[in-house]
């Protein structure tokens, strides 16, 4: 892929943002969806991680097709796809079965999104790799704060399938950019070349970090889930500023990520690494959680997303500085460890609130955050010895 920098980033940022959007939204939305479906929260849950448990399932494959028909083509293809689930999300789904197929939808098309875009920005002679993944991993919470001002703004004022009629609008305009401003290669690589490509890192250690990304991710998807929800059932915040704590947080995880991605390129230290360290904080951030307080609620929210959602900008440098010809496989591979987590902390931290409550769900979640941490320190090693 041939292609300017100061093109690159912020449509590949705006893509990455309009994929994954409707699964934050259905978690910052959880008040208004739950109260119009009248499902309880272990039944939300399914809604939940349907999104990203379709997005596991093809996030190999998906990232293996990047590497054959190019990114240019898969991306456009994937926001066309989220845009269709996001219009039938608003218009058609009465039922929360309908809802949740829907969503799985989108699921698919934000993984093959999301290795598309990783192939997309290691193909682009960028001389800052690492602030160009900071960039686009900022899209990741850019998302949920979104979501979250989507419940005062839009949720309890005209509705909440407003929120994916704009999600439909800024998926096609998003395909549109990314279709009319990024050059497809001037010599492409020939079909037998592009399908030999294969990753410099072991398969083992590939797995063994899909694994401690998996658990990372779990009690991050956790937070996004249900963090409004506690907010309000759990520490007495009214609604609107419920969704804006979200906001809160996830500006929070805007900000440190940027901040660490323009030091990335030029640090020594192993990102595999930092994500480790960083997200054995954000950890004690959700720990925090399990107080009902709105004060303590609101500095938990603080580390929790400050700490606990920085890991992905390290993890997907290391993975993509390590392999950047088969960037797009992988992280394929590495992301469907991510889906999983993402998928299995909504549904089973759902049960846990309804058996145990709030209080036990975010303890339990805090464990987690750490165990991937510690998963993630030991797989460090075989990212940093080669680049490839």
């Amino acid at each position: 892929m041939i292609t300017k920098g100061s093109r690159v980033i912020p449509v590949a940022m705006f893509a990455t943002i309009m994929t994954v959007i409707p699964g934050f939204l259905v978690g910052a939305l959880s008040v208004q969806i739950r109260s119009d479906f009248g499902v309880t929260r272990a039944v939300y849950g399914w809604g939940l991680g349907s999104f990203f448990l379709a997005a596991a399932l093809g996030s190999a494959v998906l990232g293996r097709t990047a590497q054959k028909v190019g990114p240019r083509i898969q991306v456009v293809a994937a926001q066309l796809t989220s845009a269709v689930a996001s219009l039938f999300i608003a218009g058609i789904a009465r039922s929360f079965l309908v809802m949740t197929l829907a969503l799985a939808i989108a699921g698919l098309a934000n993984s093959a999104n999301q290795s598309a875009v990783n192939l997309l920005l290691s193909q682009a002679n960028l001389p800052r790799l690492g602030l160009a993944i900071a960039l686009k991993q900022s899209g990741m919470p850019a998302a949920a704060m979104l979501g979250g001002l989507a419940v005062p703004a839009i949720a309890v004022t005209v509705g909440w399938r407003w929120a994916y009629v704009l999600c439909a609008v800024g998926a096609v305009l998003a395909g549109l950019l990314i279709f009319r401003r990024i050059e497809r290669a001037a010599t492409p690589e020939p079909t037998a070349r592009r399908q030999s490509i294969r990753p410099v890192t072991p398969p083992g250690s590939l797995l063994l970090a899909s694994v401690g990304f998996g658990c990372m991710a779990y009690a991050a998807g956790s937070l996004n889930a249900w963090l409004v929800s506690s907010a309000h059932d759990f520490s007495g915040i009214d609604e609107g500023p419920a969704g804006l704590l979200l906001s809160l947080g996830a500006g929070m995880g805007v900000g440190v990520r940027l901040f660490f991605g323009f030091r990335l390129d030029r640090s020594e230290r192993s990102p595999l690494l930092m994500a480790a360290l960083l997200s054995s904080f954000g950890g004690v951030g959700i720990m925090m959680l399990a107080f009902s307080s709105p004060l303590v609620t609101i500095a938990a929210t603080v580390l929790a997303f400050g700490c606990g959602w920085i890991w992905p900008v390290f993890t997907n440098y290391g993975v993509v500085r390590a392999n950047r010809e088969a960037a797009a496989a992988a992280s394929g591979v590495t992301q469907t460890g991510v889906y999983l987590g993402v998928f299995g902390g909504p549904l089973l931290s759902g049960f846990v609130i309804e058996w145990f409550g709030f209080s036990a769900m975010w303890l339990a979640t805090a464990v987690v955050m750490i165990v991937g941490a510690c998963v993630t320190a030991i797989a460090a090693s075989a990212f940093d010895g080669t680049i490839g």
